[in-house]
């Protein structure tokens, strides 16, 4: 591995183009790779072979680490944080009857993985605090490589948490064995890459090319998400997760929902996508009001909101006359959310 042709290269394939300060830090990880040395059985290895990837939300962390794994580490273990933890509390149980369960686990992942990704990082249990300060220590000191991505500056991990001052010698760890990188800079990389979606073209508003596109823009697997909760009632969608809620604008809007459910929507996640449009008249009614509403309470508390649609249906989305009233507001307001404008203002608010 000498460059970061590879890398950018595949990210070209998927459509991304990386910014400055994502270029900066793939050479410096580059750098990194290439000096480092795995432990032997007569060496043991002072070099950091560790990275620690820290950023503000948005910033393209998970990305640059899954584009880094695609294209040199195919044979390396992934994880979220929360599903990491989930292994080694399975395993911990797993191997209860022996003396030290917690080594029998840096055993056993070492056997099976050199090295491992772990996204989101960031400590907020007193046991999971305990528990990978050792871990962390361990699994280095046996040559597994561990490659991070959080939100905070070790410093900052477990702040003000229930004994955090044993937790401050995995914070030295980390800062000495580990490649902490700050990803600079203040732009929101998955709203950039959401706000320049052209969807002028139809195929590109289809079910399938949508969810590819946010399977690699929040880097998550909507495939089995079918359906969520809204004030203890399910409705019908394309795809969620924690943070994003796609739904179907000829089905969703068709369902029982009001603005009830609206105003949780948009507590509750912090993207929405819509697609599935048609052009409504006046049989419709009650699916263009519901529209209109969700579209004034979203406009109003600044939701992250993408409509996949042809920009030309919007002056053709209401074609009756019963509405009128409500829907020269709702027009107005869907052309502005339409612009990149809309969502690179998000941003700088």
């Amino acid at each position: 591995m000498s460059d970061i042709k590879v890398v950018i290269e595949n990210l070209s394939t998927q459509g991304i183009a990386i910014d400055n300060a994502q270029t900066l830090f793939l050479k410096e990880f580059i750098k990194l790779d290439s000096i480092y040395k795995p432990p032997s059985f007569f060496f043991s290895n002072n070099s950091i072979g560790n990275l620690y990837l820290w950023g503000p939300v948005g910033r393209g962390k998970t990305m640059l680490l899954q584009a880094l794994q695609d294209s040199y580490f195919s044979d390396a273990g992934q994880f979220h944080f929360i599903e990491f933890m989930q292994l080694v509390h399975k395993k911990l149980s797993d191997f209860s009857g022996n003396s030290d369960p917690l080594m029998r686990v840096v055993k056993d992942l070492s056997n099976i993985y050199k090295i491992i990704f772990i996204d989101e990082f960031q400590i907020e249990d007193i046991a999971d605090a305990m528990i990978i300060g050792t871990l962390i220590e361990a699994l280095s000191k046996k040559g597994l490589r561990l490659f991070v991505s959080s939100n905070s500056h070790p410093d900052n991990l477990y702040k003000d948490g229930l004994q955090r001052d044993k937790f401050l010698k995995t914070i030295d760890f980390i800062n000495e064995h580990f490649l902490v990188h700050n990803l600079l800079g203040n732009e929101d990389y998955r709203l950039k890459e959401i706000s320049r979606f052209d969807s002028s073209s139809e195929d590109r508003n289809s079910d399938e090319y949508i969810k590819n596109f946010l399977q690699i823009a929040f880097n998550e697997n909507i495939t089995n998400s079918t359906e969520f909760s809204v004030n203890n009632r399910k409705f019908r969608c394309l795809g969620c997760s924690e943070k994003f809620l796609w739904v179907s604008f000829d089905d969703f809007f068709s369902s029982p929902c009001a603005s009830k459910d609206f105003i949780e929507i948009i507590e509750s996640f912090e993207w929405v996508f819509i697609n599935n449009f048609h052009a409504c008249n006046d049989e419709y009614i009650d699916k263009l009001r519901r529209f209109i509403s969700f579209i004034d309470i979203a406009y109003q508390e600044r939701q992250k909101l993408k409509l996949f649609y042809n920009p030309n249906l919007i002056s053709n989305l209401y074609a009756g006359d019963l509405l009128n009233h409500l829907w020269v507001r709702t027009e107005s307001r869907l052309n502005q959310i339409a612009s990149t404008k809309y969502l690179q203002n998000l941003e700088k608010n």
